[in-house]
Protein backbone atom coordinates (compact mmCIF):
# COMPACT_ATOMS: atom_id res chain seq x y z
CA UNK A 1 0.00 0.00 0.00
CA UNK A 2 2.81 2.39 0.90
CA UNK A 3 4.56 1.59 -2.36
CA UNK A 4 1.39 2.24 -4.36
CA UNK A 5 0.83 5.56 -2.59
CA UNK A 6 4.40 6.58 -3.35
CA UNK A 7 3.84 5.92 -7.06
CA UNK A 8 0.64 8.01 -6.98
CA UNK A 9 2.40 10.95 -5.31
CA UNK A 10 5.25 10.61 -7.78
CA UNK A 11 2.79 10.69 -10.67
CA UNK A 12 1.14 13.83 -9.31
CA UNK A 13 4.51 15.54 -8.92
CA UNK A 14 5.57 14.55 -12.41
CA UNK A 15 2.32 15.95 -13.81
CA UNK A 16 2.83 19.29 -12.08
CA UNK A 17 6.42 19.47 -13.27
CA UNK A 18 5.42 18.59 -16.82
CA UNK A 19 2.75 21.30 -16.95
CA UNK A 20 5.12 23.82 -15.38
CA UNK A 21 7.81 23.30 -18.01
CA UNK A 22 7.36 25.80 -20.88
CA UNK A 23 6.75 24.05 -24.18
CA UNK A 24 4.55 24.00 -27.29
CA UNK A 25 1.44 22.73 -25.47
CA UNK A 26 1.59 25.44 -22.81
CA UNK A 27 2.22 28.10 -25.47
CA UNK A 28 -0.82 26.94 -27.45
CA UNK A 29 -3.07 26.87 -24.36
CA UNK A 30 -1.88 30.36 -23.42
CA UNK A 31 -2.51 31.64 -26.95
CA UNK A 32 -5.98 30.10 -27.13
CA UNK A 33 -7.00 31.58 -23.77
CA UNK A 34 -5.70 34.98 -24.83
CA UNK A 35 -7.57 34.73 -28.10
CA UNK A 36 -10.99 33.66 -26.83
CA UNK A 37 -10.99 33.87 -23.05
CA UNK A 38 -10.96 31.19 -20.40
CA UNK A 39 -13.71 29.18 -22.14
CA UNK A 40 -11.67 28.75 -25.32
CA UNK A 41 -8.57 27.97 -23.26
CA UNK A 42 -10.40 25.26 -21.34
CA UNK A 43 -11.63 23.65 -24.56
CA UNK A 44 -8.07 23.56 -25.85
CA UNK A 45 -6.94 22.13 -22.52
CA UNK A 46 -9.61 19.40 -22.71
CA UNK A 47 -8.24 18.38 -26.09
CA UNK A 48 -4.63 18.37 -24.91
CA UNK A 49 -5.14 16.76 -21.49
CA UNK A 50 -7.73 14.30 -22.76
CA UNK A 51 -5.45 13.08 -25.53
CA UNK A 52 -2.49 12.82 -23.19
CA UNK A 53 -4.61 10.99 -20.64
CA UNK A 54 -5.75 8.42 -23.19
CA UNK A 55 -2.15 7.78 -24.19
CA UNK A 56 -1.25 7.23 -20.54
CA UNK A 57 -4.20 4.87 -20.03
CA UNK A 58 -3.03 2.85 -23.03
CA UNK A 59 0.40 2.53 -21.40
CA UNK A 60 -1.15 1.53 -18.07
CA UNK A 61 -3.17 -1.19 -19.81
CA UNK A 62 -0.03 -2.64 -21.32
CA UNK A 63 -0.33 -1.21 -24.85
CA UNK A 64 3.12 -0.43 -26.17
CA UNK A 65 3.64 3.17 -27.29
CA UNK A 66 7.26 3.17 -28.39
CA UNK A 67 8.77 6.66 -28.60
CA UNK A 68 9.53 7.67 -32.21
CA UNK A 69 13.08 7.56 -33.47
CA UNK A 70 15.03 7.92 -36.69
CA UNK A 71 13.03 8.98 -39.73
CA UNK A 72 9.72 8.85 -37.84
CA UNK A 73 10.98 11.28 -35.21
CA UNK A 74 12.38 13.62 -37.85
CA UNK A 75 9.08 13.58 -39.76
CA UNK A 76 7.15 14.24 -36.55
CA UNK A 77 9.37 17.25 -35.81
CA UNK A 78 8.79 18.68 -39.29
CA UNK A 79 5.02 18.14 -39.20
CA UNK A 80 4.72 19.39 -35.63
CA UNK A 81 6.84 22.42 -36.45
CA UNK A 82 4.66 23.17 -39.46
CA UNK A 83 1.58 23.01 -37.26
CA UNK A 84 3.09 25.50 -34.83
CA UNK A 85 4.04 27.83 -37.69
CA UNK A 86 0.47 27.70 -38.98
CA UNK A 87 -0.85 28.55 -35.52
CA UNK A 88 1.66 31.40 -35.29
CA UNK A 89 0.57 32.94 -38.60
CA UNK A 90 -3.11 32.59 -37.71
CA UNK A 91 -2.53 33.97 -34.22
CA UNK A 92 -0.67 37.02 -35.50
CA UNK A 93 -3.36 37.69 -38.10
CA UNK A 94 -6.10 37.27 -35.51
CA UNK A 95 -4.37 39.69 -33.13
CA UNK A 96 -4.07 42.28 -35.89
CA UNK A 97 -7.74 41.94 -36.84
CA UNK A 98 -8.76 42.32 -33.18
CA UNK A 99 -6.67 45.46 -32.86
CA UNK A 100 -8.38 46.90 -35.96
CA UNK A 101 -11.83 45.95 -34.66
CA UNK A 102 -12.64 43.64 -37.56
CA UNK A 103 -14.51 40.34 -37.25
CA UNK A 104 -12.99 37.07 -38.42
CA UNK A 105 -15.29 35.54 -41.08
CA UNK A 106 -13.12 32.48 -41.67
CA UNK A 107 -13.83 29.05 -40.28
CA UNK A 108 -10.98 27.89 -38.10
CA UNK A 109 -9.77 24.74 -36.39
CA UNK A 110 -11.70 24.30 -33.09
CA UNK A 111 -9.68 24.83 -29.91
CA UNK A 112 -10.25 21.23 -28.78
CA UNK A 113 -8.71 19.96 -32.01
CA UNK A 114 -5.80 22.35 -31.58
CA UNK A 115 -5.14 20.96 -28.12
CA UNK A 116 -5.32 17.40 -29.40
CA UNK A 117 -2.88 18.06 -32.24
CA UNK A 118 -0.60 19.98 -29.88
CA UNK A 119 0.00 16.67 -28.07
CA UNK A 120 -0.11 14.23 -30.99
CA UNK A 121 2.35 16.28 -33.06
CA UNK A 122 4.65 17.09 -30.15
CA UNK A 123 7.82 14.92 -30.20
CA UNK A 124 8.44 15.81 -26.56
CA UNK A 125 5.15 14.23 -25.50
CA UNK A 126 6.05 10.93 -27.18
CA UNK A 127 9.53 10.95 -25.70
CA UNK A 128 8.06 11.63 -22.26
CA UNK A 129 5.81 8.59 -22.60
CA UNK A 130 8.77 6.34 -23.33
CA UNK A 131 11.40 7.82 -21.03
CA UNK A 132 9.34 8.84 -17.96
CA UNK A 133 5.76 7.59 -18.02
CA UNK A 134 6.50 4.04 -19.13
CA UNK A 135 8.97 3.24 -16.29
CA UNK A 136 6.73 4.96 -13.72
CA UNK A 137 3.64 3.03 -14.77
CA UNK A 138 5.65 -0.18 -15.09
CA UNK A 139 6.82 0.12 -11.49
CA UNK A 140 3.27 0.86 -10.32
CA UNK A 141 1.99 -2.20 -12.18
CA UNK A 142 4.62 -4.46 -10.61
CA UNK A 143 3.81 -3.22 -7.10
CA UNK A 144 0.01 -2.98 -7.31
CA UNK A 145 -1.23 -4.26 -10.62
CA UNK A 146 -3.14 -2.44 -13.36
CA UNK A 147 -5.38 -0.66 -10.84
CA UNK A 148 -2.34 0.95 -9.23
CA UNK A 149 -1.03 2.06 -12.63
CA UNK A 150 -4.40 3.64 -13.48
CA UNK A 151 -4.35 5.54 -10.18
CA UNK A 152 -0.93 6.88 -11.12
CA UNK A 153 -2.35 7.96 -14.49
CA UNK A 154 -5.18 9.78 -12.72
CA UNK A 155 -2.76 11.53 -10.37
CA UNK A 156 -0.46 12.50 -13.25
CA UNK A 157 -3.32 13.91 -15.32
CA UNK A 158 -4.66 15.85 -12.32
CA UNK A 159 -1.20 17.36 -11.84
CA UNK A 160 -1.04 18.34 -15.50
CA UNK A 161 -4.54 19.82 -15.38
CA UNK A 162 -3.70 21.95 -12.34
CA UNK A 163 -0.63 23.37 -14.05
CA UNK A 164 -2.30 23.87 -17.43
CA UNK A 165 -5.40 25.29 -15.75
CA UNK A 166 -3.29 27.94 -14.05
CA UNK A 167 -1.89 28.94 -17.45
CA UNK A 168 -5.38 29.19 -18.95
CA UNK A 169 -6.78 31.22 -16.05
CA UNK A 170 -3.83 33.60 -16.03
CA UNK A 171 -4.12 34.22 -19.77
CA UNK A 172 -7.89 34.12 -20.07
CA UNK A 173 -8.74 36.22 -17.04
CA UNK A 174 -5.66 38.09 -15.86
CA UNK A 175 -3.99 39.34 -19.02
CA UNK A 176 -7.22 39.95 -20.93
CA UNK A 177 -8.21 42.47 -18.26
CA UNK A 178 -5.08 44.49 -18.91
CA UNK A 179 -6.69 46.15 -21.91
CA UNK A 180 -6.90 45.57 -25.65
CA UNK A 181 -3.52 47.13 -26.42
CA UNK A 182 -1.70 44.84 -23.97
CA UNK A 183 -3.73 41.84 -25.14
CA UNK A 184 -2.85 42.50 -28.78
CA UNK A 185 0.88 42.76 -28.12
CA UNK A 186 0.90 39.70 -25.88
CA UNK A 187 -0.89 37.69 -28.58
CA UNK A 188 1.61 38.86 -31.17
CA UNK A 189 4.44 37.92 -28.83
CA UNK A 190 2.93 34.44 -28.38
CA UNK A 191 2.69 34.09 -32.15
CA UNK A 192 6.41 34.85 -32.38
CA UNK A 193 7.13 32.27 -29.66
CA UNK A 194 5.11 29.63 -31.52
CA UNK A 195 6.89 30.50 -34.76
CA UNK A 196 10.26 30.14 -33.04
CA UNK A 197 9.31 26.75 -31.59
CA UNK A 198 8.03 25.63 -34.96
CA UNK A 199 11.18 26.64 -36.79
CA UNK A 200 13.32 24.97 -34.12
CA UNK A 201 11.42 21.69 -34.60
CA UNK A 202 11.60 21.90 -38.38
CA UNK A 203 15.34 22.61 -38.40
CA UNK A 204 15.90 19.77 -35.95
CA UNK A 205 13.86 17.42 -38.11
CA UNK A 206 15.58 18.40 -41.36
CA UNK A 207 19.12 18.32 -39.98
CA UNK A 208 18.41 15.26 -37.87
Amino acid sequence: MIGAAAHVFAGFGVGLALAGAPGPVQAILFAEAMRGGIGRGIRAMVGANGTFGLMLVALALGISLAPPSGVVLRALKVVGGGFLLWLAVEGFRSASETAQGTVEPRRSLPPTARGTLAVLLNPGAWLFLGAVASPLLGAATRDGGTASALLVVLALVIGVMIGDGAVVVFAGVGLRRAGQRVETWVRRGLAIVLAGLGLWLIVGGVLG
